[in-house]
């Protein structure tokens, strides 16, 4: 078919692993458009059976007109010519009008059955198929993830929303076409076989360019998907770790990496001008070609006497005209149905892929009942690599025991295969040899569900959905007996589990609304350790025989941690427990410790044992030993003095409400609404169009030959309507002048056909190598619009990574339906239509108003209220898929969270329920406005026969001549059925009007921290010597109510080393976040170098200013690339210089051994968000990043939490040692031991500095600091 079976390329990732699907043979988009049928359910099989049926009559009515038409004609020239009375004619008249409007009934109920069946079916089928492939998605391995950054989540949506497309009243419209031809040509053999004949040649020169035309368009679509596939996924990771990007201004940079994705796209999307010329000007040129055969054959066979009369030669043309006509309509949406088998091809190919394990098997493998598991993990021999890199060998012949019941310690530095171990024993990988057994049973027998719930993890980072604190924590009962228990029994357990992990009383006390408290996307809401107790409760309220602790407190500070290790501890009891630590104090009490070194153990034993052997252990605790000099104290009553702390902290919180109050706000608080797209007016279809024209200036002499050309083309149809009148006229004539006239016009219409052909190639081809050009501009601008944004806008609960990323594609693609092919069509249609008004009214004033009145404006106001009603449809309904595609997308990248939890089953639940309730409430909307769909499809049958029954009157009584009313009728007649056409545009223009809304908003939107013309020249005088926080209060803009900082006074001084300590949400973290100048206070000041911060310039001061994270963002670029950022793009640094800086940062970081130690060195792929690298590796590149632009502020948000003792040590020592005379650090930190040399501490408690001074004044001092180190001491 027009289709081709274009071939999908095959999807190689950056690792040069394939599908094993696409290996063995790539689906064609035939067959997988097909196969997108097989997701209708029984009930949407009868509906669309039906709605088929409805679109064949609909179809043959169209058909039928011609009929009715030709008999009409006869009839006037019957009458004209003298054969028949004034009574006869008029009768006959009224009799073919009435014809007319029982075709138009007809079609106006089918057109009604046929859109809403349809469109229900469809939203059906769909969502079968999202469904069907968010569950592969969640049943492939985590290897698959490692490989394909390929955004699964943006995938779901967008080849969603394109199948969608292509399933729906689009299908059916050409259901009804390939009606309309069949009967049209039924029609036209049994008028007049022998000139029908002559005429059988059109369709299918037209069908075989249209084929060709249609297969080439599909392979560069094809290749032009999986480059933008590419671009989204990059475009992702720079919208997830937005804060990088801003700290380091690297945003140009990134972005123009982003547009070498565009450009390689641009030049194959140029590739289709030639394509679009030919699209655009065959029909035309075609179309106008047969006629004029039609008109040469059809005057001589009258004047041979061969045909009766006119109206049958007039049948025929027609017919095959309209039949020649449906391949215009079916043609367009060939590419909807090939764009929807390309995208289906993608989803099945994923939903193909054979998995090794399914975790919505509930019931296969081994199930033992809780009381007979005992928990001996046995691992013998085992040897493993990860799939990415197959070379290195991450554990080498490793042999283990882990006894039921006892506390195993994992230690050792960072890419030592630690964390592999608990991705073995979560069965996210198959260890390449070996085996591992649960009590003498291999793990690969057990079900995989089972093996889940019985083996808990606690992650480094935790995960939270979207959701309240409740649901959160209530996931871990998915699988286990309790999953369908009461609520009140649920919720008891919740609780009981949250009080186990010590996080009972800051959700009752600190949450608003308790349990109930709504935590956003990633848990964004909660400090780290409050994100970390939700996941200790979430992990153990299934009452797991084994504990996996993957570094489970390294995030946490020293209070959050004492009470967290406690809640461990009492939860680890009696169960085999694995823990991976940095922080050896965490470890000391394990039973087996077990010290590892590049996938070997290095030795094992107690604590104690090994202290005495003074091996790779003793020298890790000797570096970690803080307070060895503190006194001893016995655990018991450090653990009382932190619940003195909690006192002391509860005291200090005159409730959350503070006198700082919201009077002193700085910014009013609706600085915060802008943000709200919702809120913004929505601009005019014109407005919109215009202010594009201005954004691409360069595209001037584009949109001249488009405009001109619009023009020329719009002449094509009153050209038609006088010629056919002058044809018509023809054969009153006698025989021999009938022949030479007749040849005459038939030429004029090849003349016309000719003309068109040139003129709408050059607007075809032109038209398309300006939509490339600006689909590259638009994506650009828009990743670089929303890179721009404060932090607020980021903070906003709609805007998620997955939303953002997703608007981009969504959002540039339906722009270009606003600014391309559509939008020119619309143009001609209209100009068009002006111009055969006038023609009409300008030969008969009395036939043409009526016409014009009657007829057109009617059709027109029936299109535009279509047009509104779909507007306020589509926006609601991309607001409502979007939240199930929020579910996708927040799963898919916490897929480690939701396999290790086993709650496939609820994500996929979660997601099916949120697409079901967007269908269900688009479905009343739907039925209205397809009512105005099928008005403005059947009005044009009243018209005509009004029309003619007003025109023959006319006639009758020697008003007009049959010439004047054949030319006049005519004109309103096409402009008639183009109006109705350009009313089947409506979709692509609102979806291009909303898009359009969204981009020119972005482009708009001014942060308010920029740099402006009144802050360009304010630049930090001495290079951010000196930095004094002023009774500096802040609240977050989403939570105002909320104060987070009570009033801070700090001074950091350029050389110094200055420490934040305190327990978890006590507001040291907001406090690098107003230092990054990614928020301003709410009231107080800060001043650097002695002037006001808030009006400086924030990129020059940015500038001076590196940070390091808690979590380490690198991009899918190169190492060399991610350090690079780092460094302000100056032009005069040449790249021999680059590399040198590059060396030495890493080095300064203590990267430099193992980077030079990969395969290829600096120029290594990170992968997405680093997946190829250790924690330990990933954070030193970061640190390499934050060193290599010579900050003279240097942030360090928990930056050495995530590495383990080695590492850390070294980072450590790196920092002190690399020229820190000339620069200011601040440390958030909740290891002490990494900031016990800081020249000044502050200690933070609920908003507030509680004390500072150095180390050993605050031990001197007594008070909460000292506290805090003792809960952190190693010596015993």
């Amino acid at each position: 078919g027009a289709m081709g079976s274009s071939h999908i390329r095959e999807n190689s990732t950056s690792s040069g692993v394939r599908l094993k699907m696409e290996e063995s043979k790539p689906m064609s988009a035939t067959r997988a458009y097909i196969r997108i049928f097989t997701y209708l359910g029984p009930k949407e099989i009868v509906l669309e059976a039906i709605a088929v049926a409805a679109a064949a009559v609909s179809g043959s009515g169209l058909a039928l007109v011609n009929l009715v038409l030709g008999r009409l004609i006869t009839v006037i020239t019957n009458y004209i010519s003298g054969l028949s009375t004034k009574e006869q004619f008029m009768e006959d008249v009224t009799k073919h009008c009435f014809y007319f409007v029982y075709i138009g009934a007809g079609r106006l109920v089918c057109t009604y059955l046929y859109m809403t069946l349809s469109t229900y079916s469809a939203f059906h089928m769909v969502r079968n198929l999202r469904r069907q492939f968010l569950r592969a998605a969640l049943s492939q391995n985590i290897s698959y993830f490692d490989m394909n950054s390929n955004s699964i989540s943006t995938q779901a949506s967008t080849n969603g929303n394109l199948i969608q497309s292509g399933v729906a009243e689009k299908l059916m419209i050409c259901f009804q076409a390939m009606s309309t031809f069949v009967s049209a040509f039924i029609i036209a053999f049994t008028s007049y076989w022998k000139l029908t004949l002559i005429l059988l040649c059109v369709p299918p020169a037209l069908m075989i360019v249209i084929g060709i035309v249609a297969t080439l368009e599909a392979k560069i679509e094809t290749d032009m998907l999986s480059i933008f596939s590419e671009a989204s996924s990059f475009a992702e990771s720079l919208i997830s770790t937005f804060r990088t990007v801003q700290a380091f201004g690297s945003r140009e940079t990134l972005v123009s990496h982003y547009e070498t994705f565009l450009n390689k796209a641009q030049k194959m999307g140029a590739k289709k001008s030639p394509l679009y010329g030919v699209l655009f000007s065959m029909e035309y040129s075609i179309m106008y070609s047969a006629i004029g055969l039609a008109f040469w054959q059809g005057t001589k066979m009258i004047s041979r006497n061969e045909v009766a009369d006119v109206g049958t030669v007039f049948i025929v043309i027609m017919s095959v005209i309209v039949a020649t006509l449906t391949f215009t309509i079916i043609a367009p949406n060939m590419i909807t149905f090939q764009r929807a088998g390309t995208a289906a091809t993608q989803l099945f190919s994923l939903i193909d892929r054979d998995t090794q394990m399914d975790p919505f098997d509930q019931w296969s493998g081994e199930r033992p009942a809780e009381v007979f598991v005992s928990g001996d993990i046995d691992m013998q021999n085992i040897t493993f690599s990860y799939p990415t890199r197959p070379e290195a060998a991450v554990l080498d012949n490793y042999t283990l025991k882990i006894p039921a019941g006892r506390v195993t310690a994992l230690v050792g530095a960072s890419g030592s295969g630690k964390s592999t171990i608990v991705g073995l024993l979560e069965r996210w990988y198959e260890p390449s040899a070996g085996t591992i057994t649960l009590d003498g049973i291999p793990i690969e027998d057990f079900n995989l569900t089972w093996l889940r719930t019985h083996v808990r993890l606690v992650q480094q980072e935790p995960v939270l959905f979207n959701g309240t604190v409740f649901e959160n924590i209530a996931n871990g009962l998915v699988g286990t007996r309790w999953e369908y228990a009461s609520a009140t029994e649920q919720q008891e357990r919740v609780e009981n589990a949250a009080r186990l992990a010590f996080a009972h009383d800051f959700i009752t006390e600190k949450l608003p609304e308790g349990y109930r408290t709504i935590i956003g996307e990633r848990g964004g809401l909660l400090s780290g350790g409050q994100k970390q107790r939700i996941a200790i409760a979430r992990s153990i309220i299934s009452e797991p025989k084994i504990l996996l602790l993957d570094e489970a407190t390294s995030a946490l500070d020293p209070h959050a941690e004492g009470i967290v290790q406690k809640a461990l501890e009492s939860v680890s009891n009696g169960r085999t427990t694995i823990v991976i630590a940095h922080k050896l104090a965490t470890i000391r009490k394990a039973d087996n410790i077990v010290v590892m070194n590049s996938g070997r153990i290095v030795e094992q034993g107690t604590h104690q044992w090994l202290l005495k052997k003074r091996g790779p252990y003793a020298r890790l605790v000797q570096v970690q030993d803080l307070t060895v000099h503190a006194k001893e104290s016995s655990r018991q009553s450090q653990i009382e003095s932190t619940g003195a702390i909690i006192d002391k902290e509860t005291a200090l919180e005159p409730g959350l409400l503070s006198e700082a109050g919201i009077v002193e706000q700085r910014q009013p608080l609706a600085s915060a609404s802008q943000y709200d797209f919702d809120q913004v007016r929505e601009r005019g279809l014109v407005s919109g169009v215009v202010s594009l024209m201005r954004e691409n200036p360069e595209l001037k002499w584009y949109f001249a030959v488009i405009g001109v050309t619009c023009i020329l083309g719009a002449g094509a149809l009153p050209g038609q309507s006088i010629l056919m009148a002058r044809v018509m006229d023809v054969f009153r004539f006698e025989p021999h002048r009938l022949g030479e006239r007749g040849a005459f016009y038939s030429l004029m219409f090849f003349v016309l056909g000719l003309g068109t052909f040139v003129n709408y190639f050059t607007l075809g081809y032109t038209t398309n190598a300006a939509s490339q050009k600006m689909l590259v501009k638009y994506r650009k601008d828009l990743l670089n619009g929303l890179l721009k944004q404060d932090m607020v806008f980021f903070d906003r609960p709609e805007n998620t990574i997955g939303s953002l990323t997703g608007r981009i594609d969504t959002v540039a693609q339906a722009m270009l339906e606003l600014m391309s092919v559509n939008v020119v069509l619309i143009v001609i249609t209209i100009i068009t239509i002006i111009a055969c008004a006038t023609l009409s009214i300008v030969t008969s004033w009395k036939l043409g108003l009526v016409g014009v009145f009657a007829g057109l404006i009617p059709l027109s106001l029936g299109g535009y209220a279509r047009i509104r009603l779909e507007m306020r449809m589509d926006q609601s309904n991309q607001k409502r898929f979007s939240e199930s595609a929020a579910i996708a997308s927040e799963s898919i990248l916490a897929i480690r969270t939701v396999s290790s939890l086993a709650i496939e089953g609820r994500v996929l639940d979660r997601y099916t329920e949120g697409l079901d309730q967007a269908i269900r409430q688009s479905i009343l909307p739907l039925f209205h406005m397809m009512l105005w769909f099928s008005f403005t499809q059947s009005v044009e049958y009243f018209i005509l026969a009004l029309g003619f029954w007003w025109g023959c009157t006319l006639v009758k009584d020697s008003q007009i001549s049959f010439y004047q009313f054949f030319v006049s009728f005519m004109g309103v007649f096409f402009a008639g059925n183009l109006a109705s056409t350009l009313f089947s545009y409506t979709s692509s223009i609102t979806k291009g009007k909303g898009a359009t809304h969204f981009y020119l908003w972005v482009k708009s939107l001014q942060p308010t921290v920029q740099e402006t013309q009144e802050n360009r020249a304010i630049v930090p005088q001495r290079a951010v010597e000196t930095i004094d926080m002023d009774s500096v209060k802040f609240s977050y803009p989403l939570r105002p109510d909320v104060q987070v900082l009570k009033g801070v006074n700090l001074n950091i001084r350029s050389g110094e080393f200055v420490a934040l300590v305190g327990a978890s949400g006590c507001g040291k973290s907001t406090i690098v976040s107003l230092l990054e100048r990614f928020y301003d206070p709410t009231s107080g000041n800060i001043r650097v170098d002695g002037a006001q911060l808030i009006d400086m310039n924030p990129d020059a001061y940015r500038s001076h200013v590196s940070l390091v994270q808690q979590e380490p963002t690198l991009y899918p670029t190169s190492i060399r690339a991610n350090v690079l950022m780092g460094l302000k793009s100056d032009p005069s640094t040449t790249t021999e210089s680059e590399d040198d800086a590059v060396e030495k940062a890493l080095r300064a970081a203590n990267a430099w051994d193992f980077v030079s130690s990969l395969p290829e060195g600096v120029n290594t792929l990170c992968g997405t968000n680093g997946s190829q690298l250790s924690g330990g590796q990933r954070q030193r590149i970061a640190i390499a990043r934050a060193l290599i632009r010579k900050p003279r502020l240097l942030l360090l948000d928990e930056a050495t939490s995530a590495l383990d003792t080695e590492s850390e040590k070294i980072v450590q020592n790196a920092l002190a040692d690399s020229d820190v005379s000339n620069r200011a650090t601040v440390a958030v930190a909740h290891r002490l031991s990494t900031i016990k040399d800081a020249d000044r501490i502050y200690v933070f408690s609920g908003g507030r500095i509680l004390e500072q001074g150095t180390h050993s004044e605050l031990l001197r001092y007594g008070g909460l600091y000292k506290r805090l180190c003792e809960a952190q001491s190693l010596g015993s």
